[in-house]
C-alpha cells in the first residue's frame, strides 16, 4: 500500500502529520471535505452541501477568504484533519474611518485529530496572511469551552459575553411597518438599492461592520436561511425564523437606524410588530448596537444560544489590540444564521 503525496504547493512541516493546503485554488474537492468535516462535528442544515462555504469564502465582494486545509494520509487516500478560515471585511468607525479586517469563522478539527496541534499552527499561518494583505484585526465568537484556548495560545482578547434579550410580542408594536421575505428578486430590485442607501449611514462611537449595498447583497444571500426586512420610519430590522424545539421563535438579526441623530431608538415596539408577522412566540436578540435599544428579559445562561463570547484580535502588530472597540455587534455580524 502506497502512501498518498502531498499536493503541489502544499506545505509540509517536520513535526506536523500530514500537510496544509492554503484554499487558494478553485478545487471543489477542498469545500466539500471541509462541508463534511464540519457537519460531522459541528452539525448544520447549511452543511447539506458545498453551497454555503462557496458563498461565505469565494462570493464575498471583499475578497477570498484566507483558508486552511490540514490533510493527513488515510490508507491509499486522505483525510481532512482540521479547517480554518477569515474571511474579509470593511469596518467603519468613527469621524468616518474605514479598515479592513476579518471575520473568523469555521474552526474545526476531527475529533480524532485534537490536541494534534493543527488548529493553532494554522490560525497563525493564517493571521499572517491576513496581516499581510492588510488587515487590521479580526473579530470571532466562541463558545465557553473553546474561549480559554484562543485566549492563552492564539494571541485573542475577550471582549466579553453577548447579551441576549427575549421580547414577547405582548404590548404595543408599530403600526406603520413594511414586512418583506428577502430573496433573489428583491435583492436585485430598486427597492432593495433604495433600501440599502438609507441603511447603515449613522455616525458610530467604535467599530462596526460597513454594510456597503454590495456587501449587505451578498450577506443576505447566504444559502439555506429565509431572511426577512420589516421597515419602519426610524428603524428597520432583518430578521428570520427558527424554532426551539416546537415553539416558533423571531430572531433578530439585525437593527438598523433609518435616522442620523445621536440619539438611540427604541426598537422594541417593532420587535414586536415582526414577531407578530412570523406568528412566532417570541423574539430573540442577541448583541449590541449604540444606536438602538431593545427591552426584554435576559434568559439564564443556559438557555441562551451559542456561541455566546465575543473575541477580538489584532492583526496588524501597530494596532492597539486593547483599544479595539466595536460600536455594534449582531446575529447579522456573525454566522449563526
Amino acid at each position: 500500500m502506497s502512501t498518498p503525496e502531498p499536493p503541489a504547493g502544499a506545505t509540509v512541516r517536520e513535526d506536523i502529520e500530514g500537510w496544509t493546503i492554503d484554499g487558494s485554488s478553485d478545487d471543489p474537492a477542498l469545500l466539500e471535505a471541509a462541508t463534511k468535516l464540519l457537519d460531522q462535528e459541528l452539525p448544520d442544515p447549511r452543511f447539506i452541501s458545498s453551497d454555503y462555504l462557496r458563498w461565505a469564502y469565494r462570493e464575498n465582494p471583499l475578497g477570498r477568504a484566507w483558508e486552511r486545509h490540514q490533510q493527513v494520509p488515510l490508507g491509499e487516500g486522505t483525510k481532512l484533519a482540521a479547517h480554518y478560515v477569515n474571511v474579509p471585511r470593511r469596518y467603519r468607525g468613527p469621524d468616518g474611518e474605514h479598515t479592513d479586517g476579518a471575520w473568523s469563522l469555521n474552526a474545526v478539527v476531527d475529533r480524532d485529530h485534537q490536541r494534534a496541534r493543527h488548529f493553532t499552527r494554522i490560525g497563525l499561518e493564517i493571521y499572517e496572511e491576513a496581516a499581510a494583505a492588510g488587515a487590521s484585526f479580526v473579530v470571532g465568537v466562541t463558545n465557553e469551552k473553546s474561549t480559554g484556548a484562543v485566549v492563552k495560545y492564539m494571541g485573542w482578547r475577550l471582549a466579553g459575553p453577548l447579551p441576549v434579550r427575549i421580547v414577547q410580542p405582548v404590548g404595543r408594536g408599530r403600526r406603520r411597518m413594511t414586512h418583506v421575505e428577502i430573496d433573489a428578486n428583491w435583492l436585485a430590485s430598486s427597492a432593495f438599492e433604495d433600501f440599502a442607501a438609507t441603511v447603515d449611514r449613522h455616525a458610530v462611537t467604535g467599530w462596526s461592520t460597513d454594510y456597503s449595498p454590495d456587501v449587505l447583497r451578498w450577506r443576505l444571500a447566504c444559502p439555506e436561511t429565509r431572511y426577512f426586512v420589516h421597515i419602519g420610519d426610524d428603524i428597520a430590522l432583518i430578521t428570520t425564523k427558527s424554532n426551539l424545539g416546537p415553539v416558533p421563535a423571531c430572531v433578530v438579526l439585525k437593527a438598523f437606524p433609518l435616522s442620523s441623530g445621536s440619539a438611540s431608538i427604541d426598537a422594541t415596539r417593532a420587535v414586536r410588530s415582526a414577531t407578530r408577522f412570523h406568528r412566532a412566540a417570541f423574539a430573540v436578540y442577541a448583541g449590541f448596537n449604540a444606536s438602538v435599544s431593545i427591552r426584554g428579559i435576559r434568559p439564564p445562561r443556559r438557555l441562551q444560544p451559542s456561541p455566546l463570547n465575543l473575541i477580538i484580535r489584532h492583526l496588524d502588530p501597530a494596532v492597539d489590540q486593547d483599544a479595539i472597540l466595536l460600536d455594534t455587534f449582531e446575529f447579522l455580524d456573525m454566522d449563526a444564521y
